[in-house]
């Protein structure tokens, strides 16, 4: 339904900007979380308030309008030198409206509703970005195209993903049993809302718990145990967590080796490079399929 609304919205747009005598119309797209967000002009300074917003932008051509992002946003270089508004512990308003944005664009999940709550009451839009299906990265594209007037650049930015997407696609003779490690103390993974366990399903396999009715479920030994995983994937800098599942052979994953690291920030970051993360899903998957 959002991407209905939000073609219906550039449709209405592209024929009144085409049409003789008419006045330069307002940009409108659909967000994440059903908000209809209108521009009265391309937006020129933006604050992004997630990684994967930042390399979106920068994937679209829009990167030179960012005047504020969060700690950690470090991709690609040239993020690095754009002014702070803020980390994960915290994010300042007042450093927010001190870049004078026309267009802030949050992460739902992750920036605190009191800072889009006050946003919306100063009158600043707000986009709020939330992929939870792997063709909801090429929609919120799209969508930051034509609110930075790069229409063009975010369509063809949409259409590489769409494609490499599609050509990573694969099906497995056998259906491996996927656990994907979050956290280890707690023990968490991720349920089926996330990005991640839909690419889990993308590349053959069959992630475990996505039943599970939160978006973080805490997971205790013996329903590991009862599961009983073929393949452990987790997202870090090194292979150091595996050692945690040293002589832990009750599990087939751990018994034949099939513990595979993944690079944390492509998979955990919903941007352009989640395709990446996703082939590296792909190529674990086959791996352990292929393993006699």
């Amino acid at each position: 339904m959002r991407r209905i609304c939000s073609f219906l919205a550039y449709l209405l747009t592209m024929v009144a900007l085409l049409s003789p005598g008419t006045a330069l119309a307002a940009l409108e797209v659909t967000d994440d979380a059903g908000n209809t967000v209108t521009l009265e002009a391309p937006a020129e300074r933006i604050v992004a308030l997630a990684p994967h917003i930042v390399e979106m932008l920068y994937a679209v051509e829009a990167g030179e309008r960012l005047v504020g992002v969060l700690q950690g946003s470090d991709y690609p270089e040239a993020a690095k030198q754009v002014s702070r508004v803020g980390s994960y512990r915290g994010i300042a308003l007042e450093a927010i409206m001190a870049r004078e944005p026309d267009l802030v664009v949050t992460w739902r999940s992750g920036t605190p509703r009191s800072v889009v709550e006050r946003l919306n009451a100063l009158g600043v839009p707000v986009y709020e970005s939330e992929p939870r299906h792997l063709d909801d990265v090429a929609e919120d594209l799209r969508d930051l195209g034509r609110l930075t007037g790069h229409s063009k650049a975010s369509a063809q930015a949409a259409e590489a993903f769409e494609s490499r997407l599609a050509a990573s696609r694969q099906t497995l003779k056998e259906t491996p049993r996927v656990f994907y490690q979050l956290g280890h103390n707690p023990l968490t993974t991720l349920g089926d809302e996330h990005i991640i366990t839909q690419a889990i399903r993308h590349c053959g396999g069959k992630p475990l718990f996505a039943n599970r009715s939160v978006l973080v479920p805490e997971i205790g030994r013996e329903a590991l145990i009862e599961a009983r995983p073929e393949v452990i994937l987790s997202a870090a800098r090194s292979d150091d967590w595996q050692r945690a599942w040293q002589g832990q052979d009750w599990l087939p994953a751990v018994r034949e080796g099939h513990l595979y690291t993944l690079d944390p920030d492509p998979i955990s970051r919903p941007g352009p490079r989640l395709v990446e993360g996703i082939e590296q899903v792909c190529q674990a998957l086959e791996r352990a399929s292929q393993s006699p």
